[in-house]
């Protein structure tokens, strides 16, 4: 019914991370950290798991939410996180919609009243803001005070309303 990531999309996505983000910090050797690697590569297998994420966004919620507080790696866990979702996604037919800046903020602040710092960046487009929003308040949500069950519907509810 879906296609999953798999240990062959890694190369790929970890060559990508260190052309876009190398100039701006330190990207890690993903695969010489094998405990942070086996990791990685357990929550891919876990996201086949129908019993547990029955549907495409549950399995997108787990994928971001556990590669991103995991902290599998020394660096760059959040940013392999949106870049793993964001392949999922793309892998079975879905994407961002193109909203605004300001639809996304309304949006992700609808859902998660407790962040107030919506920083933005020159270069980023509304999926960059929308994306770097949601990382940050999944990385902090212990200290917004949302408990995990809440978290993974509140992020389940973001992508059911920000893809098509």
């Amino acid at each position: 019914m879906y296609t999953y990531l798999s240990e062959e999309y890694l190369p790929p996505l970890f060559g990508y991370l260190a052309e876009r983000y190398a100039k701006i910090e330190e990207v890690p050797n993903y695969k010489d950290e094998r405990t942070g690697y086996e990791k990685l590569l357990a929550v891919l297998e876990q996201a086949r798991a129908d019993t547990y994420y029955p549907e495409l966004f549950d399995k997108v919620g787990y994928l971001l939410i556990q590669i991103n507080k995991g902290h599998f790696f020394s660096n760059g866990n959040k940013r392999l996180a949106l870049v793993a979702t964001t392949v999922f996604l793309d892998i079975n037919g879905k994407h961002l919609k193109a909203l605004s800046k300001e639809e996304y903020r309304s949006l992700l602040g609808r859902l998660f009243p407790e962040y107030k710092d919506w920083s933005d960046f020159p270069d980023f487009s509304s999926t960059d803001f929308a994306t770097y929003h949601l990382s940050i308040i999944i990385a902090d949500s212990g200290t917004f005070g949302i408990v995990h069950d809440d978290l993974k519907m509140r992020v389940k509810a973001f992508f059911t309303e920000a893809t098509e």
